[in-house]
């Protein structure tokens, strides 16, 4: 007869939650909630400053500029919009990965820039922000 051991059912719940963990830690970063924007999920982006201009770049596959919205707040850039799952209400959806429905990224920009003059092109499902930056003023003499 074997005699039972309580904690081997618990090492067996730690395996289970470590996997749990491991398994919602791994999501791609694409699907994360933005933060205090419950309900909207962030395109992948990168943000890179050249000597005359700041470069924002999204992921944004399957959009037309249509589907995207730029504004700014203050020093805030906003990129927003929606993405609308491809297919007919009638599917079975057997594995989505892609994050659908509304998405909401917001950039500080770094240094003073010209919101004027902004530049952008949407090809082949990224998203290119170009803004000038502003000259410095003359320091005062």
């Amino acid at each position: 007869m074997k005699s039972w051991d309580p904690f081997a059912d618990l090492l067996t719940i730690q395996d289970r939650m470590n996997k749990l963990f491991e398994h919602l830690l791994s999501a791609p970063v694409s699907a994360e909630v933005a933060d205090g924007d419950a309900g909207y999920w962030r395109p992948v982006a990168e943000v890179a400053r050249g000597p005359e201009h700041v470069e924002i770049s999204c992921e944004l596959a399957g959009l037309s500029r249509d589907d995207v919205e730029l504004h700014a707040e203050g020093n805030v850039l906003v990129v927003a919009g929606t993405r609308n799952r491809a297919g007919d209400e009638s599917w079975t959806y057997h594995q989505v990965e892609r994050p659908h429905g509304h998405f909401l990224r917001k950039f500080e920009l770094p240094e003073p820039v010209d919101l004027s003059s902004v530049e952008t092109a949407l090809e082949d499902g990224l998203l290119r922000i170009r803004i000038p930056l502003r000259a410095a003023a003359p320091a005062p003499r």
